[in-house]
């Protein structure tokens, strides 16, 4: 997997960091839309499933009508199959799994370890530069998603922590072999074939979820109009434009980068329940928000300078 990074000019770099920043909003209203489906009734993997069959049709003209862009080489379609297994297939399945054993307050803890994992990735694999403000402010942006995760009201339903918080691991790990393999193929592969592959993949590793749906109640449930809309938000928008959105500044970006945006979810999540569904926000998870925020920025600073911007 090791080729050169690519290191465009910072002024190259805004629009990544816009789609970085679009898919990580998208991304963090899904809390409100999950919880919301989950709560009338619907069965987890149906949800899934919905998520993904959408977006898989959404995104079918891309495979159809944009090959004439794809440079293959031998064994690209090995590469594709193996990071849609890791994402969305393990990595939904780990982390569905992993919080029917672990507490969300904890598996939150382990989600913000990501960039860390990202950021090391892109060194080893790709030789992306690392200096004292990307680490700095990596390590910044981290402690604050942990602030920020034990400040808010902690889900005590834990039966097995270390399996769960296991399971959770393993989940991010998927997800960092997810970004690498497609910082590998988007020098060769339009960003939207590649997501259109993994949309694809994913509404056949999780077609066991559309049994769930045979069941009466559920099926009444999810054709009430405001479930329908939400289903059809979480497939268009939360899957569709955010992981084309996310593809594309992976594309753009070092692992550093890229991955450092991932710790504003909790943030953007919060801002988004405070707005939408009238959750209170306290003192810590403020200053924790600010301490997030204050560590992206330390990072995108060292990412410049880095790369000589």
């Amino acid at each position: 997997m090791n080729q050169p990074a690519i290191s465009p000019s910072h002024g190259g770099n805004l629009p990544a960091l816009g789609a970085a920043l679009l898919a990580v909003a998208l991304w963090a209203s899904s809390f409100a839309v999950m919880k919301h489906l989950l709560a009338i009734g619907l069965p987890p993997l149906a949800i899934v499933w919905l998520r993904m069959i959408i977006a898989a049709v959404l995104l079918a003209p891309f495979l159809l009508l944009h090959r004439k862009g794809v440079k293959a080489q031998k064994g690209d379609f090995l590469w594709l199959l193996l990071l849609s297994l890791f994402e969305p297939g393990l990595y939904f399945l780990l982390e569905i799994t992993a919080l029917q054993y672990t507490s969300s307050a904890q598996a939150g803890i382990i989600v913000a370890v990501f960039p860390l994992l990202a950021a090391a990735g892109g060194a080893w694999f790709f030789r992306e530069p690392i200096n004292g403000r990307i680490i700095s402010g990596l390590l910044l942006a981290v402690a604050g998603a942990v602030l920020m995760t034990l400040a808010g009201k902690a889900d005590a339903h834990a039966p097995n922590p270390l399996l769960g918080n296991t399971l959770e691991f393993l989940a991010i790990l998927s997800a960092v072999g997810y970004m690498l393999i497609v910082k590998k193929l988007a020098v060769r592969w339009p960003v939207w074939i590649i997501t259109a592959f993994q949309m694809t993949f994913g509404a056949i590793f999780f077609l066991p979820g559309a049994w769930a749906l045979a069941d009466a109640d559920a099926w009444q449930r999810l054709m009430e109009p405001w479930t329908l809309v939400l289903v059809v938000y979480l497939g268009a928008g939360i899957t569709v434009l955010a992981y084309g959105f996310y593809n594309y500044s992976i594309s753009r970006l070092s692992a550093a980068q890229a991955g450092i945006i991932v710790n504003l979810l909790p943030v953007l999540a919060a801002l988004l329940g405070w707005w939408w569904l009238g959750e209170r926000l306290n003192g810590a998870q403020m200053a924790a928000a600010g301490v997030i925020l204050a560590g992206v920025l330390l990072a995108q600073q060292g990412s410049r300078k880095a790369a000589g911007g």
